[in-house]
């Protein structure tokens, strides 16, 4: 550790602070640690960009996906200054439930100096052969130098490989190429500043790869060019999907739970090439579990609504949500271009449910069971929590009535 960088302490759990010292406090804007224990979560300290990631890497800690380890961050004080700081992770008992305590130690100064210091190109190289990270320095995406570790990172047999293409784009991703070209441009026009990023980059192998960049302008034989840092962040990403499934994923019936269905479902609002208007949301309730679990005990109970989650998801089309809401209730969110059509899919859902393979375990005979459906239309000054809430009271009209009903609102 850099004995001249300012460090501090925090200790969370679900990024709740339980413990900070003023060190941590002053790195962050801050001038006691009474500030920081006052806030409900220290993911506000957090770059809104890397917030899912800390929270992912979190869970992955807790749970032991991953071991307690040392980390790079980019942060912003409270005066929305970027800080660079090295995040040190320990696991420790708080209380009698485990937390993890974060080292921050704030290597803004430190790291300011090096970007001093390599102005040098010589000395540049130097560093730069010598970092754990891929570096290039690319002008117009024409390299003028690349270290070892960001052949190796690539799939490349050493440097000079990668020094011998015309243009550095076709590493990146297609998808990415536009993205990165404009970036680029702001870099030089100084329109905005440096920030990091991750992309999909194309190993020599063929594969897809998933890396964090960090872009900044730097001096070369006199002409401003780009330096990309890069880190290879692949194994993150599939640690990522894990995590996902098994935050989003209800642990019975495989479908999205809750927390999934209201994660996806804002995402999916936000897409700007979505009608609105022709979104619908099916709130459906189970109607008759708690008997089937009182005659047939809850394992009867727990197929029944599998194999009903399953029913849901053959009735839905790829670009519907489906989710286990609690209990014996499930809540589709589908696109459709007519009230009409929204309404045969919940009929669909709620008559076709024909499960033979549910039977009286004495008489073989088939369990059978209804469903009700409360449906609900998004109207211009929604949002989700709205948007479920009429459906959820349709349902709740439904099953006042009589089992096996139907009410749009």
């Amino acid at each position: 550790m850099n004995s001249d960088a300012p460090f501090g302490v925090v200790i969370h759990q679900d990024f709740i602070p339980l413990y900070a010292d003023d060190s941590y406090a002053k790195i962050f804007g801050y001038q006691t640690a009474k500030e920081i224990l006052a806030l409900k979560s220290i993911l506000e300290l957090i770059d809104p960009e890397l917030q899912d990631l800390a929270a992912h890497t979190y869970y992955a800690l807790m749970s032991g996906i991953e071991k307690p380890q040392v980390r790079n961050y980019i942060n912003r004080n409270r005066l929305g200054m970027t800080i660079n700081v090295l995040a040190i992770e320990h696991l420790v008992e708080w209380q009698g439930r485990t937390a993890l305590q974060i080292t921050i130690v704030d290597l803004t100064e430190v790291t300011a100096l090096k970007q001093a210091v390599v102005q040098s190109e010589h000395r540049y190289q130097q560093l730069a052969n010598g970092s754990v990270q891929g570096v290039l320095v690319h002008r117009n995406f024409s390299p003028l130098y690349c270290n070892e570790t960001l052949a190796t990172l690539l799939g490349y047999p050493n440097r000079q490989s990668i020094m011998s293409l015309k243009s550095i784009m076709g590493i990146i991703e297609p998808s990415y190429q536009a993205q990165r070209i404009e970036a680029n441009n702001a870099l030089l026009a100084n329109t905005i500043t440096p920030q990091t990023v991750d992309i999909q980059c194309l190993h020599s192998s063929g594969r897809l790869i998933w890396v964090k960049i960090l872009e900044t302008v730097i001096s070369w034989e006199g002409q401003p060019a780009t330096q990309m840092t890069m880190l290879d962040i692949t194994e993150s990403y599939l640690l990522k999907d894990l995590l996902n499934k098994e935050i989003y994923i209800d642990y019975l019936t495989k479908v999205l739970n809750r927390r999934g269905l209201l994660h996806f479902s804002q995402r999916l609002i936000t897409d700007t090439n979505l009608k609105r208007e022709h979104l619908y949301c099916l709130l459906i309730g189970v109607d008759d579990l708690k008997q089937i679990n009182h005659l047939f005990g809850h394992k009867m109970g727990d197929k029944a609504l599998v194999n009903f989650a399953q029913h849901c998801q053959n009735n839905l089309g790829e670009v519907d949500l489906i989710a286990r809401w609690c209990g014996d209730e499930f809540i589709a969110i589908i696109q459709a271009n007519s009230k009409k059509i929204a309404l045969n899919v919940a009929e669909n859902i709620r008559h076709s449910n024909d499960d033979k393979s549910l039977r009286e375990p004495e008489t073989n005979k088939p369990i059978r069971f209804s469903a009700s459906v409360g449906v609900s239309n998004w109207q211009v000054d929604d949002t989700i929590d709205s948007f479920i809430l009429r459906a959820d009271s349709a349902l709740e009209q439904a099953r006042s009535q009589i089992t096996n009903q139907l009410v749009f609102t």
